[in-house]
């Protein structure tokens, strides 16, 4: 039995996931400042999107890893095409797999006080991390320019749309969230706004990232599948 897995299906099923954790986020946030946390039985930190390991964490790391795979898929599909740049698919599945650990693991707020210290960083810069981040985006960028112009405009399109939103969120958001905490602290509702509009904008770019390498996958080699064998085990191929 084979089961094809459709790009809108994948990103309804991701878009409903962010859906779902936003709306937590925001529910519990709101009864958090209306109320205190004596009605929420210690809900805030499991469902908080500006908080590390808890359910919204293990999302974006899932989301994030699940990129590296799609990448790697296509590279490996892209093996008898010399003219699809095999190299460029797994250099963005090692990043995205980078990102994942780096989720998971927090790698990039354990390097903040550190960094900060280094450089002196304050205001916009408050969270350091964004000063080798920032230069790592431009960099990545530089390098895949010209294999992004080598795309077809529809999958240029998505791919800078998902690009430009998780940058923004990332690191454009991250830096007025850096700045506030700087002069006025966290746990307010403006900061815990900053955070919302932060993580949903990466976790919307991850999504539309995911329909992208999906829509590719469709378009050149006949998309996703699910395999089903008669021992019922599965296994994802592209064919």
């Amino acid at each position: 039995m084979e089961i094809k897995i459709t790009p809108m299906r994948l990103a309804l099923v991701f878009g409903s996931m962010v859906a779902a954790l936003v709306s937590a986020h925001v529910v519990i946030q709101m009864i958090r400042f209306a109320t205190g946390d004596k009605f929420l039985f210690g809900l805030v930190p499991l469902f908080s999107i500006g908080s590390d390991g808890n359910l919204p964490t293990f999302y974006s790391a899932f989301a994030i890893l699940f990129c590296a795979l799609l990448l790697a898929l296509i590279a490996r599909a892209s093996r008898k095409d010399r003219y699809l740049s095999i190299g460029y698919w797994y250099g963005m599945a090692v990043v995205f797999l980078f990102l994942s650990v780096d989720e998971m693991l927090m790698l990039h707020e354990r390097a903040t006080e550190p960094l900060r210290m280094m450089f002196g960083a304050s205001g916009l810069f408050y969270y350091a991390w964004v000063l080798p981040y920032g230069i790592g985006v431009l960099v990545f960028a530089a390098i895949y320019a010209r294999f992004l112009f080598r795309l077809h405009r529809r999958t240029r399109f998505l791919f800078l749309a998902a690009g430009t939103i998780y940058v923004l969120g990332a690191i454009g958001v991250e830096m007025l969230s850096g700045l506030h905490f700087e002069s006025h602290g966290g746990g307010n509702p403006t900061y815990v706004a900053l955070q919302t509009i932060e993580e949903t904008l990466e976790m919307t770019g991850i999504v539309i990232f995911i329909f992208a390498l999906a829509d590719y996958l469709d378009k050149q080699f006949d998309g996703l599948r699910v395999v089903l064998s008669s021992s019922h085990s599965s296994n994802d191929k592209v064919s």
